[in-house]
């Protein structure tokens, strides 16, 4: 039996469910009830995306959302989101050729052919083809090319407590120094005291 990556029939309607998890609140499980009453999507053709979601890191084996899921919701890094976990759930394909999401329908057909090793009469390819240009509109992967990196919630949590740390810790050191000069008249005397000290003391301070 073929391995085929993530597909659905009706990939036409995969920038709908998109658009949704984005304008709606995140569910405790991301269910059919969900989808018909808080997604407002009824039709049954909407159902093939759970798992369609779950092959995408987006739900777990629980339906509930994960931290792709809520980190997609946020428009600046949805679509980086989204361009990575393609690269993951398509990892074969983009092991066949790296730049598969620029490639056209009909590159996209001949190259999955081979990766499936599936015939022309294929009757799911069309479906996967379809499913991964879908997809591939909503997606931006040019910060895995450009080796650019997410900072996730949970990284940006703990530089915020780096940052408290340093500013709790951080020190402010002031000394006083008393001299007691020799009871002496000469200035050679003085001058070779202060001249030690300026090179050996206060010269630190503006290091």
């Amino acid at each position: 039996m073929k391995k085929y990556p993530p597909y659905v029939n009706a990939y036409g309607r995969i920038p709908e469910i998109f658009k949704e998890i984005k304008r709606a609140s995140v569910p405790a499980k991301f269910t059919y009830d969900f989808l018909h009453t808080s997604l407002g999507l009824k039709s049954s053709s909407y159902r093939a995306m759970i798992p369609l979601l779950k092959r995408l890191g987006f739900l777990d084996a629980a339906n509930v959302p994960t931290q792709f899921y809520k980190d997609y919701r946020d428009d600046s890094l949805s679509a980086t989101i989204l361009g990575q976990r393609i690269r993951d759930a398509y990892s074969d394909l983009f092991a066949a050729n790296e730049f598969a999401h620029k490639l056209s329908k009909k590159e996209l057909t001949s190259k999955l052919k081979t990766v499936l090793g599936a015939s022309d009469d294929d009757p799911n390819l069309p479906s996967v083809v379809g499913t991964f240009l879908e997809l591939v509109k909503l997606a931006d992967f040019d910060a895995k090319d450009g080796k650019k990196s997410i900072r996730t919630s949970e990284d940006e949590k703990k530089v915020e407590e780096k940052k408290t740390f340093r500013s709790e810790t951080a020190l402010g050191i002031s000394y006083t120094i008393n001299l007691n000069l020799p009871a002496t008249t000469e200035i050679e005397v003085f001058n070779a005291i202060f001249k030690s000290l300026r090179e050996h003391i206060l010269s630190h301070d503006d290091e």
